[in-house]
């Protein structure tokens, strides 16, 4: 199998990949949320966020043992091989390059024109105001990444340390100058956990996008170091984020105070660091921390159609998986993935804008989610199975890694499949990946075998 080995990026790339992309527009907006759901105790919304980190935490770890064991093009791609064999490998990437990355980098631009607009009003006169931008941004940030994977490193390790300033100065200042009273009289007990399990699913979702990294493991500088240190350290560095940022905006606004303010918390507690502009600024920060995580989605959308055209599994793999010589990139793979984008930002135009369709409250934001977790559980059901077999020595990462990874998995999917249109992500899902049960016997299984 032809892949390149050209190695462009080193560990601050992984790590910002990681951590760029969980890290988009959400927490900023998530306290209130979280309040509501444990009825103001914030210490019950930080063992919340320590819960919901379970399945990045220990499913770094997990993914981790497949990073050291093979660097070939394809990442989770390349695992899913080495853990079930080529069928299951295939369904992983197909699923990857038709809906997981491509519905996310539609939604997740959607969002960044949504902050531009509301920072500039009048780029937004226009009738589809909202939806011109959007595609502005899908072109600006897939001309980027053609042109120069050297630009387009810089601006992922650059929007990371964007993003992070807002969030630990409102830690740092709450944590400071707030009132310890305000959460002083809070404790954890049955009843508090009890009532307040909607929370956890509802915060495990913003969590997701850790194991997107994987996807430039074959372009990563000593990757069977670095990226598997990049899958254990981001995860910490996030939960300590999340969890920073949750108690210093409580302390400085109070949870009573945040609660009545919804996604406006995060605007007074800016106003307060900032003075009059500081909304602005703090807009400002989250328009390229949502930039961030759409180059990160990008970055690997743009290779899932190349990796499977490597294992010749698509229709003109011999084209597709051909890089071209001054891009370093598939140009068609580039071309398909951007295709796909347009196809669910159609869906999400039609979902918004016609009655009859917009009816069924579809986001594409939460069809992808929760299959890719069926497929992270089965890669972590193989690392058992390689302890099992006495291919992996330490029990601790070999069985109990998995297994909180697997508990961190089944509380997404219980929250996706337990979703008001649970049941329509589950169909869609499995029409998908019928689809490409039908292509994998199409174009693989009638392969004459003297092909290559």
């Amino acid at each position: 199998m032809k892949q390149e080995k050209t190695r462009k990026f080193g560990l601050l790339m992984s790590i910002a990949m990681i951590i760029g992309i969980v890290i988009g527009s959400g927490i900023f907006f998530k306290a209130d949320d979280i309040l509501i759901q444990t009825n103001g105790n914030v210490m019950m919304g930080c063992l919340v966020l320590l819960l919901g980190a379970f399945g990045i935490i220990f499913g770094g770890i997990t993914i981790s043992e497949w990073a050291k064991l093979t660097d070939d093009a394809g990442g989770l791609i390349s695992y899913a091989e080495k853990a079930f064999g080529k069928l299951f490998a295939f369904l992983l990437g197909w699923f990857q390059s038709t809906v997981y990355f491509p519905a996310l980098v539609a939604i997740v631009a959607f969002v960044a024109a949504n902050y531009t607009l509301a920072l500039f009003p009048f780029l937004g006169s226009a009738t589809y105001g909202i939806w011109l931008m959007t595609l502005v941004y899908l072109i600006a940030i897939y001309g980027m990444n053609l042109l120069s994977s050297k630009l387009s490193e810089i601006f992922q390790t650059s929007s990371m340390f964007i993003k992070l300033i807002p969030l630990f100065l409102i830690a740092i200042c709450g944590l400071i100058f707030g009132d310890p009273h305000a959460i002083s009289s809070h404790t954890i007990t049955l009843p508090v956990v009890l009532s307040s399990t909607g929370a956890i699913v509802a915060v495990a979702f913003s969590y997701d996008g850790w194991a997107v990294a994987p996807s430039i493991g074959h372009e990563i500088k000593n990757s069977k170091r670095n990226l598997p240190l990049a899958l254990i350290i981001s995860p910490l560095i996030i939960l300590t984020v999340y969890v920073s940022y949750f108690v210093g905006i409580s302390l400085m606004i109070g949870p009573g105070e945040i609660m009545k303010m919804g996604d406006l918390a995060f605007s007074a507690a800016a106003e307060r660091l900032f003075g009059s502009v500081g909304e602005r600024l703090m807009l400002v920060a989250v328009i390229i921390s949502v930039l961030g995580t759409l180059n990160g989605l990008v970055v690997a959308n743009i290779r899932a159609p190349y990796f499977l055209a490597l294992r010749k599994e698509l229709p003109y793999s011999n084209k597709i998986g051909v890089l071209h010589p001054k891009f370093n990139l598939s140009i068609l793979s580039t071309l398909m993935s951007f295709i796909m984008t347009l196809i669910w930002l159609g869906i999400h135009f039609l979902s918004l804008t016609v009655p009859s369709i917009s009816q069924f409250g579809i986001d594409i934001s939460s069809i992808p989610i929760v299959i890719m977790y069926l497929f992270y559980t089965g890669l972590y059901v193989g690392v058992m199975m390689r302890t099992a077999k006495g291919l992996i020595h330490n029990k601790l990462i070999g069985y109990v890694c998995p297994i909180f990874a697997i508990l961190g998995a089944f509380m997404i999917l219980y929250g996706g499949l337990t979703a008001a249109n649970g049941v329509i992500y589950l169909i869609v899902s499995g029409l998908i990946l019928v689809s490409g049960l039908a292509l994998y016997q199409f174009v693989v299984c009638k392969k004459p075998k003297n092909s290559v």
